[in-house]
């Protein structure tokens, strides 16, 4: 389990810094501190969360590392389920009572169209966040270790696919 908690560590800080924007973002439009932060902590949650199960999905070998099909259909789901946290957060702050969101299936729907995005930001900063912190990892982390090794070997395929194309 430790091991797992240390291979998330990308991930889990991809849905850390979605949090401080949202935080920041509310705090810039003149939000009171206390707003601020739970507006953050509404959104920075849920997405270090489904970012730490999309993490272990790639290390038990259940996703390929860096690949954006799996990932656009894991944040189909779980980016509009992250975002319904934050609304219900945020009509809390307004309301002082939790609640959904006006219309909750439209939400969810257009949330799940944008989730796109979302997921092609998320595997682009998770993948350079990872690439600095995994290689650090590799010598006590198996997850760490075959994710790395998965690397190593695309990029040593790629020139031989390469002049094998030019032969062609």
């Amino acid at each position: 389990m430790k091991e797992l908690a240390e291979y998330c560590v990308p991930a889990a800080s991809v849905g850390a810094a979605a949090g401080l924007v949202a935080g920041g973002l509310a705090a810039f439009a003149g939000r009171p501190v206390g707003w601020s932060i739970l507006s953050g902590l509404g959104l920075g949650v849920p997405l270090i969360l489904f970012g730490s199960g999309y993490a272990v999905l790639v290390a038990l070998g259940k996703v390929p590392a860096g690949v954006f099909a799996p990932a656009a259909v894991y944040w189909v789901i779980a980016f509009p389920l992250a975002l319904l946290v934050h609304g219900i957060t945020n009509v809390w702050l307004v309301t002082g009572t939790p609640g959904l969101p006006v219309d909750p299936w439209k939400f969810l729907a257009f949330r799940a169209l944008i989730s796109m995005g979302f997921a092609i930001g998320f595997l682009w900063m998770h993948d350079q966040i990872a690439r600095l912190w995994w290689p650090r990892i590799l010598d006590h982390n198996r997850y760490a270790n075959r994710t790395v090794s998965q690397y190593h070997l695309s990029t040593t395929l790629q020139p031989r696919k390469t002049a094998a194309d030019r032969k062609s």
